[in-house]
């Protein structure tokens, strides 16, 4: 008997199929159609949403007789996770990815008006969902197949994915990845109609590059706080495949806002909306397919190439209507010392990173024996990013009518303040490359605060902007921070009782002790921390053994002392005698927490963007 959850996904495939041939039979003139057209969207958008609850159903019932609740639970598993493991594994993350792409598409047709670009807009969008809706029905990827019997008990969710983060950075993530497919097909649509595209995709753009911004962000807190490497960023290929169409969005968004104000970058901006919809593909592919090696990776899944034959069908289409309209386009305008030009040097350094980490991530996939780590990206990615932060204080400094003696005035200001900045940060540690981080820092924060009125505060754009500019300066500094100045010290070997010294910390191995819940067995070491011999905290560090039968059911957990200008970070690595003693991973992270109030305020800048327009001016930034 075929599963209702099931039967619901060929409801969706039927219906989607259908909005598709309703959208493209209205384009030939039969306009009485589009009413039809929204109704088909809500059927699948309807269909997709009460599948969702039926496996939401299925986990929270323990109905182990479905293959992928088994896979992903068990009978002790606490309820939040019981919830987040609905999309932890490949069919369950498909589902939700669907179902946020219809209900974005069941928003978009409802908000705007019927006309031709609304419905070819709708149609492609549609097609991504019927493509989606396909896959599930396939046997690597159905939620919804039931096994021929009932085991007693479910395998269970991965211990790393019981956190808190983890719970919600996969959807965050896949709302982002639905709501870029909007704006691609918006652009195409929009120009096969000559209409200018950027006002109907705007709004989704920006709420979905702040819903990537928020899934990046967990998924480094995530990592920082679990992983027990002292890190937040690894440049493992899925992460890297999160973050290619972060930046790409970003672009896209400096660009659309220069379209408006100078009818210029048309070009660039179709080709940016085409690439970050493609990079969402690439994403799903490098993360489904298993071709390529990563921690985060599901395993092997031959339906993974079909994202390839998305991303060419994607490709194709966009480049056949750009042949056939590119004398409608346009090229770039602008003039020299302007504030476009600063706008389009930020966007290629965007652009650039992109290629870079888009080499690295797909460099094993073409030659095996070539293994990419850090110090190809840090060697790449930090010069790229302290440009990027030099010119965003560069088009802070210089308004939109160009004003070359305001832009001198503020130079000079900001300048002087990151040249005595980096001298005296210089004079005080002797470091130089701290020196010269902290000069830009400073510079590119002045260039923004000099440019700031408070009847910008009525201008949600500009102002959601500036915050998420002054997010990513901060980003920047804590970046440079961690990654450079990190101390670490391995496999420290501390028996109870005893202290150590490690640079200007002690630590004292106070005592270890073991307690037992339904889920697991916990081992807590109580390290006292001094610093100049004053006691500082005391961490928890844990070794944690789940009572599942699953290989990595034994994981460590990471305690932090946060400080204004570090973190004290202790991992436990495992247990010495019988309770005698234990290894530890020590990490002291500098200025890490820049990183969480930068990553804090340019989500807060996105959210501002989006708040409903308060007066005339915000519709120009």
């Amino acid at each position: 008997m075929t599963d209702p959850g099931e039967i619901l996904i060929w409801i969706t495939v039927c219906s989607s199929a259908i909005t598709i041939l309703l959208s493209l039979m209205a384009l030939k003139g039969r306009e009485s159609l589009s009413k039809y057209v929204e109704y088909s969207v809500f059927v699948y958008a309807a269909a997709l949403t009460f599948a969702f609850f039926i496996l939401l159903r299925y986990f929270t019932l323990r109905d182990f007789n479905v293959e992928y609740v088994w896979e992903y639970s068990d009978s002790n598993l606490e309820p939040i996770y019981t919830i987040s493991a609905v999309w932890a594994g490949r069919e369950g993350s498909l589902l939700i990815w669907a179902w946020f792409l219809a209900l974005f598409n069941a928003v978009f047709i409802s908000r705007s008006k019927k006309d031709s670009v609304t419905n070819l807009s709708i149609a492609i969008a549609s097609f991504v969902v019927l493509f989606l809706s396909s896959l599930m029905l396939t046997e690597h990827s159905n939620p919804f197949i039931r096994l021929p019997f009932t085991p007693p008990e479910g395998y269970g969710l991965n211990p790393l994915l019981r956190t808190i983060e983890m719970a919600f950075h996969p959807p965050t993530i896949f709302v982002g990845y639905a709501g870029v497919t909007l704006p691609f097909a918006i652009a195409v649509a929009g120009l096969i109609y000559r209409e200018n595209w950027i006002k109907r995709a705007r709004s989704y753009l920006i709420f979905s590059w702040m819903f990537l911004t928020i899934g990046n962000f967990l998924g480094a807190w995530w990592a920082y706080k679990t992983l027990g490497w002292g890190g937040f960023w690894a440049w493992d290929p899925v992460e890297n495949a999160s973050l290619l169409p972060w930046l790409t969005t970003s672009a896209l968004i400096h660009g659309v806002m220069v379209e408006e104000r100078r009818k210029s970058f048309k070009n660039l901006n179709f080709f940016l909306a085409v690439t970050s919809f493609n990079l969402i593909i690439l994403a799903a592919f490098i993360t489904r397919s298993g071709i390529i090696s990563s921690v985060h990776a599901f395993g092997e899944n031959p339906i993974g190439y079909a994202y390839l034959g998305l991303i060419g069908a994607a490709s194709l289409m966009s480049f056949i209507v750009w042949t056939k309209r590119r004398s409608f386009i346009g090229g770039i305008k602008f003039t020299n010392l302007s504030r476009e030009a600063f706008i389009l040097i930020n966007i290629l350094i965007l652009l650039l990173s992109t290629l870079t980490i888009l080499i690295g991530t797909l460099t094993p996939l073409f030659n095996p024996d070539v293994s990419v780590g850090k110090g190809y990206y840090n060697r790449l990615e930090i010069p790229l990013g302290t440009a990027l932060v030099v010119l965003l204080g560069l088009c802070a400094a210089l308004n939109w009518v160009n004003d070359r003696k305001l832009f001198a005035k503020r130079g000079k200001i900001a300048l002087a303040g990151g040249l005595i900045t980096g001298i005296v940060v210089f004079a005080l540690f002797r470091v130089n490359i701290a020196s010269l981080g902290a000069g830009i820092f400073v510079f590119s924060l002045l260039s923004h605060l000099q440019d700031f009125r408070v009847k910008d505060l009525s201008n949600r754009r500009k102002f959601g902007g500036y915050i998420v500019h002054i997010g990513i300066i901060f980003l920047f500094i804590g970046v440079m921070g961690s990654w450079l100045y990190e101390d670490s010290y391995n496999n420290v070997g501390l028996k109870v009782g005893e202290k150590i010294k490690l640079g200007s910390l002690e630590l004292e191995f106070k005592d270890m002790k073991l307690f037992e819940d339904p889920q697991k067995y916990t081992i807590v070491s109580n390290i006292y921390i001094y610093e100049n011999g004053k006691v500082q905290g005391v961490l928890q560090p844990k070794q944690l053994f789940y009572k599942l039968d699953r290989q990595d059911r034994v994981v460590s957990t990471v305690e932090i002392l946060s400080k204004p200008e570090k973190d004290i970070y202790i991992a436990m690595g495992g247990m010495t005698g019988h309770f005698e003693g234990a290894f530890f991973e020590v990490y002291i992270v500098p200025l890490v927490s820049l990183v969480w109030v930068g990553c804090g305020l340019m989500v807060a800048g996105g959210i501002y963007a989006l708040i409903p327009r308060m007066s005339r001016t915000d519709d120009v930034t």
